[in-house]
């Protein structure tokens, strides 16, 4: 294939360029070898052409006015609760301002959000909408997909982007719209507000029964979506947890962990383990709940690490390759964690992962059969 046109470059650079400076932790420069200017940069003029087409372009607006007081917040994006987590943290910083913020929700998200303290009222796709509460919309990108519900709900708001043009995937999404909405509201952050808004949170209502039974426990979560991201050394680890004398263990998870959570029990059978399955047994705010009690987290890169994110819980996060870290833990993590060498994160051993949680039990205090207070 022939150089591209150097109007083509540029459009492509575009597509890779965060609309925040200094620029968040990211993978833009792989994305672009990965893609190419063509392709970039043809996804890039397909996003200016759906702006175009959408009616909504006369709308969109580069600050958010300081006498708005009252925003909707369009999510439709990214269903996954760990990219939710991520994407929605700095409403906190809005609130903070004095904005009382609406979200709507696609259907699977919408259940855990619902009595989220942050949130003034969480909206499914097919709830009652009525835009004159609101004085101006939040989209998370400039996409078709993105300004669809913003079309169809409120179609005369004005509205701003979190992303705006940004194509790429693999960045730190929390800091990235911490400092977007920075922008827009026209305040400066030290780092301490950064990092605090840019947090996974979650303030949702649960019982506390079955989160109290976890407290002190070493909590350990199970199961995934993407085979790549499901761990199946947790049995080894939990029984050389055990022998070093943590005995007391919870199992987190939905019904996917189910079999994992089997295997941990059977390898743990006929010794002195107390273990807690909670696996499929609780909604999002009971396990977030029990973590928050737990002594410790282990966990692997997808939701319930993003939701362990969410409390103050010392936790041991899994990856691999293909996501780092500095993408997806909070930018203040004091915790641990393991990266493998390939693209599945079966390629850490259980003896590595043994060592690091021992490692970070040490540095917190976390003694073999204490409860943390």
């Amino acid at each position: 294939m022939s150089a591209a046109p150097a109007a083509l470059v540029r459009l492509a650079r575009h597509a890779v360029t965060q609309p925040v400076e200094p620029p968040v932790p990211n993978d833009d420069a792989g994305l672009y070898a990965r893609k190419g200017p063509w392709r970039l940069a043809f996804r890039a003029a397909r996003r200016r052409g759906e702006v175009a087409a959408s009616g909504q372009a006369a709308f969109e607006t580069s600050r958010i006015d300081p006498a708005w007081r009252r925003a909707v917040w369009f999510h439709p994006e990214m269903p996954q609760i760990g990219d939710s987590l991520l994407d929605l943290a700095p409403r906190s910083l809005l609130v903070e301002h004095g904005i009382a913020v609406d979200v709507v929700l696609p259907r699977a998200l919408a259940g855990v959000y619902r009595g989220d303290g942050w949130f003034r009222r969480v909206i499914g796709p097919d709830e009652p909408f009525g835009a004159i509460d609101h004085d101006f919309a939040i989209v998370d990108s400039r996409g078709w997909k993105a300004l669809a519900p913003k079309r169809r709900m409120a179609p005369r708001l004005p509205w701003v982007s979190v992303r705006g043009d940004y194509l790429a995937y693999d960045y730190q999404r929390g800091l990235l719209a911490t400092r977007r909405f920075a922008d827009l509201l026209g305040v400066r952050l030290d780092a301490a507000a950064e990092h605090r808004h840019a947090r996974q949170k979650l303030d949702v209502p649960a019982s506390p029964a079955l989160a109290e039974a976890a407290a002190g426990r070493i909590a350990i979560t199970l199961g995934g979506v993407q085979p790549h991201r499901v761990y199946c050394g947790w049995p080894d680890v939990a029984r050389a947890l055990v022998a070093r004398g943590h005995r007391r263990i919870a199992l987190l998870g939905s019904s996917n962990g189910a079999a994992l959570a089997h295997a941990v029990r059977a390898a743990l059978a006929g010794g002195d383990a107390d273990v807690l399955d909670l696996v499929g047994k609780t909604d999002i705010a009971v396990t977030r709940n029990a973590m928050a009690a737990s002594a410790a987290v282990l966990a692997v890169d997808g939701g319930l690490m993003h939701l362990a994110c969410t409390t103050e819980t010392p936790m041991l996060a899994l990856f691999d390759a293909t996501s780092l870290p500095v993408w997806r833990v909070p930018p203040d993590f004091d915790g641990r964690t393991l990266v493998s060498a390939s693209a599945d994160v079966n390629g850490i051993a259980p003896g590595a992962v043994v060592d690091a949680a021992l490692a970070l039990f040490d540095a917190r205090g976390i003694a073999p059969d204490t409860a943390r207070d």
